[in-house]
């Protein structure tokens, strides 16, 4: 595992907007940081905190990452993922890197595990869409072998299609756990159903309902 680095982008400008009808901007900043929080404990528990990475151009998430214990990566202005990712790589110097989001709050240090363990197997790149299979909510690949990163619209099939391109098996990861993001309020309709006490469930519980 010291070949490998954590990118964790987080968006400084507009973050959660879908769920303003149901939150004010300061319970979604509250919110967003509740649920980075949540995973950099996960990622600790995984023994892989020293290693990971937050890209973000917000001066509080750079600042909440260094107290947990990640490392930082500062960029000039939000660009996307993909330059988030890009200038992760840049930083970390490693061969390889998972991709998460910061919104899996029902991922746990096993189910990040789940997908090293996956890799370990064979495939070259593994892969957890969203549940709705149009975003990637995981991504564990290597650079070296010509992975087109393409997080827009479709990111999930768009990446499919580019590991295929370039010859890249690919294993998928169907874990309901890391397919589960949280982006509208359908969504928080489901978290707060869950029998959960980390930070940011008792928040979305508390807040919402």
């Amino acid at each position: 595992m010291n070949s490998l680095a954590v990118l964790i982008p987080v968006k400084s400008s507009g973050a959660k907007s879908r769920l303003s009808g149901v939150l004010s901007s300061q319970e979604r900043r509250e919110f967003v940081g509740l649920l980075l929080s949540d995973l950099l404990k996960e990622l600790d528990r995984a023994h892989l905190l020293a290693s990971t990475y937050v890209i973000s151009s917000d001066g509080k998430i750079l600042e909440q990452a260094r107290r947990e214990g990640a490392n930082r990566v500062r960029e000039p202005r939000d660009q996307g993922v993909n330059s988030a990712v890009v200038r992760g790589i840049g930083a970390a110097g490693k061969s390889d890197y998972l991709v998460l989001p910061s919104d899996l709050p029902l991922a746990n240090s096993t189910h990040i595990e789940h997908l090293l363990k996956m890799k370990a197997l064979g495939p070259a790149l593994v892969i957890a869409p969203s549940l709705s299979f149009n975003g990637t909510n995981a991504l564990l690949f290597s650079p070296r072998d010509g992975l087109e990163l393409s997080y827009d619209d479709d990111s999930f099939w768009n990446h499919l299609r580019s590991a295929a391109h370039a010859g890249i098996k690919c294993g998928i990861s169907s874990r309901e756990e890391l397919m589960f993001d949280v982006d509208s309020p359908a969504d928080l309709d489901t978290l707060v159903s869950v029998r959960s006490e980390k930070p940011s469930v008792r928040f979305a519980r508390e807040a919402y309902h």
